[in-house]
This record gives structure tokens, sequence and C-alpha cells, in this order.
């Protein structure tokens, strides 16, 4: 096998399985505390992107969730059993595992977070794996103090805080959802809230209390919903009108870095939001997306045409001061450019504060400044 990889990586994926990889640039080697993972960076058979595999075993990638834009008739699509309805959140997503004794947080692409991994005694009850040390957990960090989401969340003030919606098993199985919620309750780790068990079969006024959890979470500025079954099947994601308005808030500055896919696609979800629920797109819903993207666009152009780089800034913490060190050597490693502003303790934690700099972004910008021509 070629040197580029581990010899255990035999244990999990044949030869050519491995040179098939190789070929297509997926998998990626790191180390963390002298360990060595191999991580996949695009979904390969059974294997989801992110996918994590070690000398003892394979940390399973999160698997994706089908998006529906018109949600009755999505739901009577892909369910015919009893199922629950969880809240969709705006965070980052995050398996924890534990690994010789120690737990470690995996983000969706594989990678050891240091932040995450830090934070872990603030964000649950550890003792869940000393019952199951087999099992992961997975869920979404989110809130102020993110390394990783500057837009503000309005129902998480402070700090971070870790909702779980899954446990894994070793080969990527996930545990029965009603199993799930009472294991999680039995430890007092945070869970993602939650309404059901409905049924399709309950007729129409199963269907009108979701449509009335929409408009809730819609009127509270919370993101949406993933639909999940009781029993084996699809699980799917459906997300509010006003997370898309947000969604245009917090990244018309990344304009030029974005693929164009990324904001058409909002643009689309509020459209079919609107059409099912008999919500006329308003003036001021109107005046807000356009002033979003043409606003927000307008700000960045006259910095970067001042000398300034696109940036986002960051303001997070940490249990200890050298993971401030990990954490920008991860985010530069995964090709983000970061500049350290500061490091200060703050009560049992260290403050750190930083920003990223949007290189392509910023480049883009300047060279139309500069008016060099493109092909679009």
């Amino acid at each position: 096998m070629s040197t580029l990889y581990p010899d255990f990586l035999e244990k999990y994926l044949t030869e050519k399985e491995i040179t098939t990889l190789k070929e297509r640039e997926s998998l990626h080697t790191y180390q963390f505390n002298e360990l060595t993972f191999v991580r996949l960076s695009q979904e390969y058979k059974d294997y989801p992107r992110g996918a994590v595999f070690y000398e003892k075993g394979i940390i399973p990638g999160y698997p994706r969730i089908m998006r529906i834009l018109h949600l009755e008739n999505g739901i009577n699509r892909y369910f015919k059993d009893s199922f629950y309805v969880e809240e969709k959140v705006d965070g980052y997503n995050i398996r924890i595992a534990v690994i010789n004794g120690t737990p470690l947080a995996f983000t969706r692409g594989g990678f050891i977070c240091p932040f995450t991994t830090d934070r872990i005694p603030d964000l649950i009850d550890t003792n869940f794996f000393k019952e199951y040390p087999e099992y992961i957990i997975c869920g979404e960090v989110v809130g102020p103090g993110s390394p990783y989401n500057t837009e503000a969340i309005p129902y998480v003030d402070e700090d971070v805080v870790f909702l779980v919606f899954d446990i894994l098993d070793e080969e990527g199985i996930r545990l029965h959802i009603e199993e799930r919620y009472k294991i999680f309750e039995r430890f007092n780790i945070q869970q993602i809230r939650r309404w059901g068990p409905f049924n399709v079969s309950g007729g129409t006024s199963d269907m009108d209390e979701i449509k009335k959890i929409i408009l809730e979470l819609d009127r509270d500025g919370r993101e949406g919903i993933v639909i999940k079954p009781v029993s084996d099947g699809k699980s799917v994601k459906y997300v509010t009108l006003s997370s898309c308005l947000r969604d245009l808030e917090a990244t018309a500055h990344l304009i030029t870095e974005l693929p164009a896919g990324f904001f058409t696609q909002r643009i689309l979800r509020a459209v079919f939001f609107c059409h099912e629920f008999g919500i006329p797109l308003s003036s001021e819903y109107l005046i807000s997306s356009a002033k979003a993207l043409y606003l927000i666009p307008e700000q960045t152009l006259k910095k970067v045409a001042d000398g300034e780089s696109v940036k986002e800034f960051f303001d997070v913490r940490v249990r200890n001061k050298n993971t401030v060190d990990e954490l920008i050597q991860h985010l530069n490693r995964s090709g983000v450019r970061i500049q350290l502003v500061s490091v200060e303790k703050s009560g049992d934690h260290y403050r750190a504060k930083f920003y990223r700099i949007y290189i392509k972004g910023t480049r883009e910008l300047r060279h139309r400044l500069m008016g060099k021509g493109f092909f679009d």
C-alpha cells in the first residue's frame, strides 16, 4: 500500500478502494495527540463524507439529510408511519466519541475540532461514556462564541451550547429515537426540542399541528425542523421563511466567496414557503431582502476600495490557553486565514479574539475595482 496512508486503513478498505479514493483525493491523514486519523472528504459507498478511520475503529460520518420545499406533500411522500418533529438549529455539526478514554469532537468533515473538544466538559455530562463507551453523540453547537459562525442566535445569549439530536453506534446505525430520548434525559444532556409523535394517518389534525409549529418557529426567528421516523426510513428537513432572510443578511458580505446557488436556494425556499402557507411577500420582507443583497455587498465593496480585506470577527472562550493555538492551526489547515487579536483570562476560561480573512472574496472585488475583465 502507498506510504501516504497508515497500514490500519487496510482493515476497513480494500487496496482497490484505497487506490480509487487516492485518485479522487478523498483520503486525508492527520495527527492528534500522537494518534493517526484518516478522514474521508467525499461520500463513498456506505461511508458518508466525514467518516474517520483510526487504528481501533471508525467514527462514522453523519449522514446527509434530504431537504423538502413543500412541507405537507413532502411528509405525505416520505412518511407512512409514526414520526417526530425536531427543531433544526443553526450552528455546526459535531460528533463526540471516546478514543483511548478521551472524548474527542469531530466536525462534519471529519476533523477533530480543538475548540469543541476543549469545551466538552462544559457541554455534556461525560459520565454518559462510562456507561456507553461505544456510542457516538451527535448534535449541533450553537450560540455566540462559535469559531465557525457569526450569525446571531436569538435563543442563546452568552456562550455556545450543545444541542444533541442523535446517537450512532460504531457502524453508523442510529439508536431508536425514543430510546435515545430516554438516555439523554437520564444524563440530563440538553436535547433539541421535539414534538410528537405524529402520524400521517392521523389526518388533518396532525398536519395542522405541524404547520402551526413551523409558523411559531418562524415568528420566533428559528431555523426550521427535521422530521424523523420512529421506525426505519428517511429523515427530511424543512426551514422557515425567516431563516432564509437571516441567511442572506449573514452572508451577503461574502457574495464573491459563496457560490451563486447559495443565494438562489434561499430565495427559492422563501418563495415555496409563502406559496404553501398563503403568505404574501410583504414589502417589508422584500425591502429587507434587497437591503441584504445590495446594501451589505456595497458596504463590503467600500471597505475593499479603502484597502481593507473582507473579514469576520470571532470571540471565543476556551478552558485551556493552548487550545487557542490549536484552534488557529486547525482553521489554517482547513484553508482559512486567521489573524489572532488577543487572548485574555476571563474567569475559569480564556477569551480569544480573532478574525478570518476571506482572501478569495477580497481578491475578486479588488480585481473588479482594477477593471479586470472576466467570463461569466
